[in-house]
């Protein structure tokens, strides 16, 4: 059986990513990070502490800086373990933030989205520091879950790809250094 030769196609993929390198820099690879989190039950509902690191690309800091507002999620899923199947998902909740820079104040305004709290910074680290410091968030009335089953929770954050302008948008469906996530950071509930 002869061999066909490879279709036009694939060897434009091949030529595309050989010419086209990698758009990260060093220590960009994972710009954003959850360095710790964990709950505590206060009142009968579990609060959410957690630390996250949150680091610009540099083509994100460019496109904050020429006006474009970056939305990012916080995301943290509740599960409970079964003996036979997957974990089971309890709940699942979704925390929106979004960052832009006013040029002529020269402000970083920081907006929690779920509760339209706005908060102004004169420095991006500050902003970037607040957005990531979570305290206090409650997740869940204690008296909705089962004393005798065990539940675990996993967070992580990402940058909203599709709030970006639709320009932008099809960069970041592409290019990690468009749509940056996180690991997830998982611990049980206690």
């Amino acid at each position: 059986m002869p061999r066909r030769p490879p279709s036009s196609s694939l060897i434009l993929l091949l030529a595309w990513l050989l010419i086209w390198p990698p758009t990260t820099v060093a220590g960009e690879d994972h710009p954003l990070r959850v360095r710790w989190a964990g709950t505590e039950l206060v009142g009968g509902v579990y609060l959410l502490n957690a630390d996250i690191d949150y680091q610009l690309t540099r083509k994100l800091d460019e496109a904050l800086h020429n006006g474009v507002r970056l939305t990012f999620e916080v995301q943290i899923q509740i599960t409970r373990g079964r003996d036979w199947l997957w974990d089971a998902s309890v709940a699942e909740l979704i925390q929106r933030y979004r960052v832009e820079h006013h040029a002529l104040s020269r402000l970083y305004i920081v907006t929690h989205l779920n509760t339209g709290v706005q908060r102004a910074f004169y420095r991006l680290e500050s902003a970037l520091y607040n957005l990531g410091h979570l305290r206090d968030l409650p997740l869940l009335d204690a008296p909705l879950l089962d004393p005798t089953q065990d539940y675990g929770i996993r967070l992580r954050t990402r940058l909203r790809a599709q709030d970006l302008p639709l320009p932008l948008r099809a960069r970041a469906y592409v290019s990690r250094e468009w749509s940056p996530v996180s690991e997830w950071y998982s611990w049980s509930l206690r």
